[in-house]
């Protein structure tokens, strides 16, 4: 432990296309939370980051909220429904309304929307704040399915994986490794 707290890893994940069916695989975008469809597989997924001690943060931009394609309250609806579909596992779920197309130059641009890494940064100080922990990058992995996450994570200092490659879990062995190391002190 340093004087900052203990370092802990954070799986930061994309949603849709990642966690759950998004435009590609439903052919409209997640609106409510009768659209949600969680890839086979992933709940436990995620369940074995959490038996090895990682925090699970949640990472997606949700543009569709000021071009007026859903209301606030349906995206988090459709959040809603991914947390439980999921087993309740994300440690928080943090989400962009914001979107270039729109003609509202205060909704236009931000400072959240990936690839700017301003949702990574709140959560991390949320959850250091409320767990009295610290998120090393180096401990990190950003999950993704597109150009914009994977520019994230390098804007992060973070490592990327593709979602395919992720819902395969054959890294398993390797979280579990910086897991065991960041538990021992090892990697402080």
């Amino acid at each position: 432990m340093s004087e900052y707290g203990t370092p802990k890893p954070v799986l930061w994940i994309d949603l849709d296309g990642t966690v759950r069916h998004g435009y590609d695989e439903l052919g409209r975008f997640v609106n409510t939370a009768a659209d949600v469809k969680v890839f086979d597989g992933v709940p436990e997924l995620l369940q074995e980051y959490k038996r090895l001690g990682w925090r699970i943060v949640a990472i997606s931009n949700q543009g569709g909220i000021c071009l007026g394609h859903m209301s606030k309250e349906d995206c988090a609806g459709a959040m809603i429904a991914t947390y439980q579909q999921c087993g309740n596992v994300f440690d928080k779920i943090a989400w962009c309304s914001h979107h270039p197309a729109t003609k509202d130059p205060e909704w236009a641009v931000c400072w959240c929307r990936k690839p700017r890494i301003g949702l990574l940064v709140e959560s991390g100080i949320d959850l250091a704040a409320r767990h009295g922990e610290y998120y090393p990058p180096h401990l990190g992995i950003f999950v993704g399915d597109r150009p914009e996450d994977e520019e994230c994570a390098a804007n992060a200092g973070l490592r990327f994986m593709s979602a395919v490659d992720w819902r395969e879990g054959r890294h398993l062995f390797e979280i579990s490794d910086l897991a065991s190391r960041s538990r021992t002190g090892e990697l402080s």
